[in-house]
């Protein structure tokens, strides 16, 4: 049986490992963009993981497709996309394009739409806060193109 290697702390000591550069911090609009993207993807996620199910479960009357909740966890999502708002956080600017695409995108997928249900209030909510941050985001390009500061948007 061989020893165990010896470690000399002394030299490690004198040579420390190089110190390493901390990340920069991310504007709060990048990582605004980073969560509500996020959100969207997720939301839109359960819902084609539910339709899977549903397609899969042989049984006709969802014994399987049921059992993973993905519809509840998926409203869950709507209003913590409804927190991010702009319209919610004071100060914030206009959503940028890839948030509202990515909102769109869970705007075409929402659940109330599918054949012929009505929305839930969630859902309702969530329509509301998009109109808007798509007028904001309107307005703003207006704003910008005529050369107007940010703080006009606001006003």
């Amino acid at each position: 049986m061989s020893n165990p290697p010896v470690i000399h702390l002394d030299e490690r000591r004198t040579n420390p490992a190089p110190a390493t550069s901390k990340p920069e911090a991310k504007s709060a609009t990048a990582d605004r963009q980073t969560k509500i993207i996020g959100l969207c993807v997720q939301y839109c996620q359960l819902l084609a993981a539910m339709d899977a199910g549903f397609e899969a479960d042989p049984t006709g009357n969802c014994d399987f497709a049921s059992a993973g909740n993905h519809l509840r966890r998926a409203m869950r999502i709507l209003p913590k996309l409804v927190g991010l708002s702009p319209h919610m956080v004071p100060g914030a600017g206009p959503l940028s394009a890839d948030e509202l695409r990515a909102k769109a995108a869970v705007a075409q997928a929402l659940y109330g739409f599918r054949s012929g249900e009505e929305l839930q209030p969630g859902e309702s909510l969530f329509l509301k806060f998009f109109a808007a941050e798509i007028a904001d985001y309107f307005k703003a390009q207006a704003f910008a193109a005529m050369g107007l500061p940010r703080a006009a948007i606001t006003a």
